[in-house]
């Protein structure tokens, strides 16, 4: 599923894409206050940025144990919650994103262009 909300006024930067795209990223969501860490895995509470050739910047997010049975659901609806914020912070800055449903990751493919075409 590809979300496309907001545009970048006065900037054409449609053609933005490989490790500038990936540092634009990491500087968007760190101006939000998210700590991004320098390795895929994210830790304590960090997020994973990086550039994956052929797919975009992938943001991961998420503890790497899974919780005990009686925390899931609280587990479950916290992950859903930082889902909605960096969709929410990406979108709003102009970033095209892909959710993937199954896993605590966004795909960013690219940042729309002025004229709205991405």
């Amino acid at each position: 599923m590809a979300v496309v909300i907001g545009q970048r006024k006065g900037m054409d930067t449609a053609a933005i894409e490989g490790p500038e795209l990936e540092h634009l990223v990491r500087q968007k969501l760190a101006g939000a206050g998210f700590t991004v860490e320098p390795s895929l895995i994210p830790a304590d509470g960090g997020l994973g940025v990086w550039h994956e050739p052929g797919r975009g910047v992938l943001v991961r997010w998420g503890a790497p144990d899974e919780p005990p049975a009686e925390h899931r659901g609280r587990h479950d609806t916290l992950l859903t919650a930082v889902r909605l914020a960096l969709r929410t912070i990406l979108t709003d800055a102009g970033f095209v994103v892909e959710e993937e449903c199954e896993r605590p990751q966004l795909t960013v493919v690219s940042v729309r262009s002025a004229d709205g075409g991405g």
